[in-house]
């Protein structure tokens, strides 16, 4: 629902944001006079209307900065000057001054460790039972109801939470299906689906990709309200062109590590510890080519959890407006300063890359293909909940251990040995997609991109092509180039053709 703002009308501050759950964000328009501002909880409604009134929607240079240099657009900021999103923390005070409205943004993290309740238990039928409710709270009884299922914790404990919602039999686990790889998940998934009875479903990449395969993503990227720097986001067309998935409920795990403990690797927390103390040679890494070791060490801690890109003058080369995003990270850093770690990765990544990428790869679909995106951990009373348990209940310090009551959930009701299992990381093979599937379209989409130099990015082209057959970092930077630039071409409300 829309809801505006008119600056004659704010008599006293007004803040709103504050979200503690990702079905709570918030996204606004503030219009170029500053005299009124429109509020929705959806993106897709919010920009369309934008569009529809005839407001212009300008192309942030900050956004395309963030996006290639850090993976993210760091929130209240997206991707156009005048839009912005309130994330999870995120505030926005509002008040009036001489006919115009002036915005003061602040942020606080609402499931900060110190806030738990010393020697409160974990109660296994309590957080099965919020889930249950927050599914049926969620879903739309008319439509098909499919579930994204790996053999992690999240979407298995939402196996669960279905047959306590009592809805099992109208349900379709999803699990994508890559014959041959180490990463495939789908014959372990289908198990533990069929030991609990409820339908199972593998779904495998198309072999080849022909025109009309193509003007399905040309669709995707006309019409997605944002770019996701997310290569796995290409999996949901790639599903769509052999299972129509349109119009259904799509449940999905994301949206819970920041109130469960978000649980860094060890080597990421012991990086994270050295790092930092190289932040003054930060400069030096940004002036050199991508992925030398200055550019990989001198980060902030902020930037540990998660984020890092193309260097400021690789970027420059094709993209001369470039700004430096180092500085925010480095800000990021004294405005959490003593912060425990554990507190710092799961505000910092929930706030900024959990809605950005892991939620925006399934949201940007659901919203083309007007499905209806269900967040079950996405529920205030489960966060609450679960955010005030005694931190032993939750995680593990000193062996790495996430989400303790999940894996007793899962190990007691389905056999599942979570530490047997391993971590798994969503095993879409972006990278080998761009190379195979869609591999002219990349080169073509990319080169002909308006916001870049032409001549320059031909040149880039060539060094990016060849170092990201061997190197995981320009592999990105690579994916990354591609879903941007796409959407540059296509988007219906930047529509950079017509500049």
């Amino acid at each position: 629902m829309l809801k505006k703002v008119v600056a004659d009308e704010v008599a006293e501050r007004l803040v709103i944001g504050g979200a503690k759950t990702f079905d709570k964000v918030l996204y606004f328009y503030l219009s170029p006079d500053k005299k009124c501002l429109i509020l929705s909880s959806s993106a897709k409604e919010l920009l369309n209307h934008v569009l529809s009134l005839g407001y212009p929607l300008t192309l942030s240079l900050k956004g395309i900065s963030f996006f290639l240099q850090s993976g993210v657009i760091p929130t209240p900021s997206t991707i156009y000057e005048e839009v912005y999103v309130l994330s999870i923390g995120d505030y926005a005070a509002i008040t009036s001054r001489e006919g115009k409205l002036e915005i003061e943004f602040y942020h606080e993290f609402p499931y900060p460790n110190s806030k738990r309740i010393p020697g409160k238990k974990a109660e296994l039928d309590k957080i099965l039972s919020l889930l249950a409710k927050s599914i049926l709270r969620k879903i739309d009884p008319l439509r098909k109801i499919f579930l994204f299922q790996s053999v992690g914790k999240d979407s298995n404990t939402i196996l669960l939470a279905l047959i306590e919602a009592g809805i099992k039999d109208n349900a379709t686990a999803l699990t994508l299906a890559l014959p041959g790889s180490k990463k495939d998940e789908s014959g372990l998934a289908s198990e533990i689906a069929r030991k609990v009875g409820v339908r199972h479903k593998k779904l495998f990449l198309p072999k080849s990709i022909n025109s009309r395969d193509w003007d399905l993503f040309i669709r995707c990227f006309e019409n997605i309200p944002f770019p996701c720097a997310d290569g796995a986001s290409l999996a949901y067309p790639l599903y769509q062109l052999t299972f129509d998935l349109s119009g259904s409920n799509i449940l999905d795990g994301s949206g819970v590590d920041y109130y469960f403990g978000h649980v860094p690797r060890p080597i990421e927390y012991r990086r994270q510890k050295l790092y930092p103390k190289f932040k003054f040679l930060r400069q030096i890494g940004e002036a050199l080519s991508t992925g030398n070791p200055l550019h990989k060490l001198a980060r902030a801690r902020c930037e540990m959890a998660g984020f890092i890109g193309i260097t400021l003058s690789d970027l420059r080369r094709f993209f001369p407006e470039a700004i430096p995003v180092y500085p925010y990270w480095f800000s990021g850093d004294e405005k959490r300063k003593g912060w425990d770690y554990f507190d710092l990765k799961a505000d910092v990544w929930a706030t900024h890359a959990e809605l950005g990428n892991v939620i925006r790869k399934v949201s940007n679909f659901t919203e083309v293909f007007n499905a209806n995106l269900v967040l079950p951990f996405a529920d205030e009373d489960l966060a609450d909940y679960v955010g005030s348990l005694d931190e032993a209940e939750v995680f593990d310090r000193k062996h790495f251990k996430n989400k303790l009551p999940l894996r007793k959930l899962l190990y007691e009701r389905l056999g599942l040995d979570s530490d047997k299992i391993g971590k798994y990381s969503y095993g879409f093979p972006t990278f080998e997609v761009l190379e195979t599937l869609l591999k002219d379209r990349v080169k073509e989409e990319i080169l002909n991109c308006k916001l870049w130099d032409r001549k320059e990015m031909e040149r880039f082209y060539k060094i990016l092509e060849e170092r990201a057959k061997n190197d995981k970092l320009w592999q990105r930077i690579f994916e990354r180039l591609f879903l941007l630039s796409a959407f540059l071409n296509h988007s219906k409300f930047l529509n950079l053709k017509k500049s």
